[in-house]
């Protein structure tokens, strides 16, 4: 059994490695999964050169040496007496808990509260693709902007990079919905994003989206820097648009200036920011994180089953080429999910036809 595991923070081809590792012994409220893909985050990449440092390896328990990684899916190999819900057997898809080592690996512990049973329809390498994003996304979304099955019907919403894997679930997630989505990609990436429901498909290479959209009820930007301000300047302007972002600078600020005063200087920005916005006649300005949210797992397990979202994959990887794999995701060019396979693999069958349930 093994896991790719860092030592120290750099490049991936210099400091991931991959390691023969001991069998998790399980504490209370934990249970053990037999993984059988995982996937490459933007955010792997980021934590191996060293991004969150400092509130992670205090905060979380992200200390030296660090199995990175975030999905799972595969097979409860081991559960605590104290759990209840699933049990040896079971196929499941979700996060490892926040102070678990990462899913960059075939053994990786858990808890019942961060992974659920996943969906039928789909094999451990497809369900690899969707906790991570959905989880992201949920926050961002529906805890943040408040949109909900309920009344999200017809809300005109902008998703920023429709190509990533963030912005291919924000997608289907919307017009599952019943939401009207516009987004951005390359030309190459546009017939895909298309394909997975957007109402409108700007090449930003050669269109200025701001200039097109305008009105917008909701903006859910994954990018940042400059386009912070084009992006607020879509939203509607009566005090009811919503503008969340994933790109902020919460954990950069910690790393930069320790946690006190990376907290003041969080604290500052984030009020500027947001009274800019309203300034602009924008309503709710947020900075989006992740968050386990087994109610996000659940929804999209039954959006799964009736064909309303489907994984966006780009391309596979094998763990022994996990190096590669963050390098690839490294130059922004990925259509959809990084997936990578474990030792022992899997076909496309989904796993529920081979794996007895206890």
């Amino acid at each position: 059994m093994q896991h790719a595991i860092i030592h120290r923070y750099g490049p991936a081809a210099d400091v991931l490695k991959l390691e023969a590792m001991k069998m998790p012994e399980l504490r209370k409220g934990q249970i053990l999964i037999r993984q059988h893909a995982t996937s490459v985050n933007p955010i792997d990449c980021r934590m191996r050169k060293g991004y969150g440092r400092v509130a992670l390896s205090r905060m979380r328990g992200f200390e030296l040496p660090l199995v990175l990684g975030r999905d799972v899916s595969g097979v409860v190999a081991a559960v605590a007496p104290d759990v209840k819900g699933l049990a040896v057997g079971d196929a499941v898809y979700g996060v490892p808990a926040a102070k678990a080592q990462g899913a960059y690996a075939d053994w990786v512990v858990s808890t019942p509260a961060d992974v659920v049973h996943k969906p039928r329809s789909l094999s451990f390498t497809e369900a690899a693709a969707l906790p991570y994003v959905a989880c992201t996304v949920w926050d961002a979304l529906v805890a943040k902007a408040g949109l909900t099955a309920d009344n999200a019907r017809g809300k005109k919403v902008f998703v920023q990079a429709g190509a990533g894997g963030i912005g291919s679930f924000a997608i289907q997630l919307l017009k599952a919905w019943g939401a009207q989505v516009a987004t951005t990609c390359s030309k190459d990436q546009m017939e895909s994003v298309h394909a997975l429901g957007a109402d409108v498909v700007i090449d930003y290479q050669v269109e200025d989206y701001a200039t097109r959209l305008s009105n917008c009820d909701v903006a859910l930007e994954t990018v940042g820097g400059p386009l912070e301000e084009k992006t607020l300047g879509i939203l509607r302007k009566d005090g009811k648009g919503r503008f969340t972002t994933l790109i902020h600078p919460l954990l950069a600020n910690f790393d930069e200036s320790g946690l006190v005063v990376g907290a003041v200087r969080n604290f500052r920005q984030f009020n500027q920011n947001r009274a800019r916005a309203k300034k602009r006649g924008v309503g709710g300005y947020y900075w989006s994180t992740f968050k386990s949210r087994p109610e996000a797992l659940i929804a999209v397990r039954e959006l799964v089953e009736r064909g309303q979202i489907r994984p966006h994959i780009d391309r596979m990887f094998e763990l022994k080429d996990l190096a590669a794999a963050h390098e690839y995701c490294e130059l922004g060019k990925a259509n959809g999910k990084i997936i990578v396979r474990m030792a022992s693999g899997e076909s496309s069958i989904p796993a529920e036809s081979r794996v007895a349930k206890s």
